[in-house]
């Protein structure tokens, strides 16, 4: 059996099992919402467990949904929905959206987007986009640390050129000298990261690349051990200029 053959497979087994796994996980996350409803009868230890069960089953979900994401580009059914999209607004819906979970872990975040032109591209893709970096901005973060989200719009050379930079910034642990370009694929993590058991399943960055690609844009990563990591993401303003079956997957 060919590479070809195999990596089909491997491809329709994760989607079947991804799809499988959603809803028992959907039904788990409704009822413990359920049960949250009717806290005031349970003790301290029926709470702490409820929210064991809760977290978990939250990771799980977007675990699945992550995996699903993956095969549906794959296999080409993830088109773009492109539009006019407000790259400062955009920042700003991410960093509201991360402020809560960031507090909880002492982590500020901190919003740097200067005005420009609308950006042609799919608004709820390019969220995602933000989303994973600033997440894992906040979790690889030492408490008390700064995330800065910034967005500058350039056009220096000419208006063929024009793009967006989006950098994410952190004050957090790094990524090991010799390892950053090989997160993109999936489910590679830093040593670093496994080695303090933080959670994480490697997809995050792989879906950040892929999305970033489909829009015709590149992104870059420098990091320092120990003292932190800058992710910038450029995406033209024009948009892709062609949106091939599955995206441009390198």
């Amino acid at each position: 059996m060919g590479g070809g053959d195999r990596d089909a497979q491997r491809e329709q087994f994760l989607a079947i099992v991804s799809h499988e796994m959603r809803t028992p996980l959907t039904s788990i996350i409704s009822f413990s919402e359920l049960i949250r409803g009717e806290a005031a009868g349970l003790s301290p230890d029926g709470l702490r467990y409820l929210g064991i069960i809760e977290r978990n089953a939250d990771r799980l979900l977007k675990l699945v949904s992550d995996l699903l994401m993956l095969g549906r580009i794959e296999s080409g059914a993830l088109p773009l929905d492109l539009g006019p999209v407000d790259v400062p607004r955009l920042a700003g819906d991410a960093v509201v959206a991360a402020t809560p979970l960031a507090a909880k872990q002492d982590i500020t975040v901190h919003l740097d987007a200067r005005e420009g032109p609308l950006l042609q591209g799919d608004h709820r893709r390019l969220l995602q986009v933000l989303d994973n970096l600033i997440s894992n901005a906040v979790k690889f973060s030492y408490p008390g640390g700064l995330v800065r989200v910034t967005a500058r719009y350039h056009a220096a050379r000419g208006p063929k050129s024009e793009t967006w930079k989006v950098g994410v910034i952190d004050t957090g642990i790094g990524i090991p000298p010799g390892e950053a370009e090989r997160l993109f694929g999936r489910f590679e993590r830093g040593t670093n990261a496994r080695a303090a058991g933080l959670p994480g399943s490697g997809l995050g960055l792989s879906i950040v690349k892929v999305i970033t690609d489909m829009h015709g844009g590149h992104i870059r990563v420098h990091s320092v051990l120990g003292e932190g990591t800058r992710f910038s993401v450029f995406l033209p303003v024009a948009g892709p200029e062609t949106q091939p079956a599955g995206g441009r997957h390198e």
